[in-house]
């Protein structure tokens, strides 16, 4: 297998965005930053594993500095990725092993480091699998936070228990892919639909059962998060 094998060096904040003819995986070993490619930004931390596709132009930035071993070469017939893809290496660091020991061994023998990559391309199509899996039940969570917004009994610490992940694993992975907590992006919908009763019932509804309308009881406590996600409260809103 022709591979280019490569570690950051020690003290190195940024790299200028670049790109290869080949599929690139980088893990993360140290920092934190961002991951700035053609195609959006993407953050890391120690663990985070990176999959860039042919041609996309790309770069790490960290304020405090980053190292990662990077892989570089023709992976398409280990790995099958179109898009830039954001892995995590498992609690064992098992990725980060594999990793470490391809690179103190690329001048190594051909024999061995072949195994070594075939043994790390494989732990990556297991994590690819497991993501899948994640996002299923990422999705999961939101349409049932979406079909249930309004009802006041409605947890998302109970929506994500059904996942049968952790609590804070799969909250870290849905806040990844949406941007928001359960708990903000369920705040968000149940807050816009207020909005839109104010401004087609406003006059006909009171504010306290528009508030019950979207799922809160305490009516206080939607003025507060009224006024969080619209910058002004329900009444300033309706007038």
């Amino acid at each position: 297998m022709d591979l280019q094998i490569n570690c950051t060096a020690d003290g190195v904040r940024s790299y200028p965005l670049h790109t290869h003819e080949n599929q690139e995986v980088m893990l993360y070993l140290e920092g934190d930053g961002t991951m700035r490619t053609d195609v959006g930004e993407f953050p890391f931390q120690p663990g985070t594993i990176i999959l860039m596709p042919p041609m996309v132009r790309h770069g790490s930035c960290s304020k405090t500095g980053f190292k990662n071993i990077s892989v570089c070469g023709n992976l398409g017939r280990y790995l099958h990725f179109d898009k830039v893809t954001v892995l995590l290496d498992n609690e064992a660091q098992h990725g980060k092993s594999l990793a470490k020991m391809i690179f103190d061994n690329r001048y190594g023998n051909p024999g061995y480091l072949n195994a070594l990559c075939d043994s790390y391309l494989y732990f990556l199509m297991q994590r690819m699998e497991i993501e899948n899996t994640i996002h299923h039940s990422v999705e999961t969570i939101i349409f049932e936070l979406s079909e249930r917004a309004f009802d006041s009994e409605l947890k998302p610490a109970q929506v994500l228990a059904k996942s049968g992940y952790s609590e804070d694993y799969i909250r870290s992975h849905f806040k990844k892919i949406t941007k928001k907590t359960p708990t903000e992006f369920l705040t968000d919908i149940r807050i816009r639909h207020a909005c839109f009763l104010i401004d087609i019932y406003g006059q006909a509804l009171s504010l306290s059962e528009i508030a019950n309308c979207c799922g809160y009881l305490d009516y206080v406590y939607f003025s507060k998060q009224f006024k969080k996600v619209v910058g002004v409260s329900p009444s300033e809103y309706r007038r």
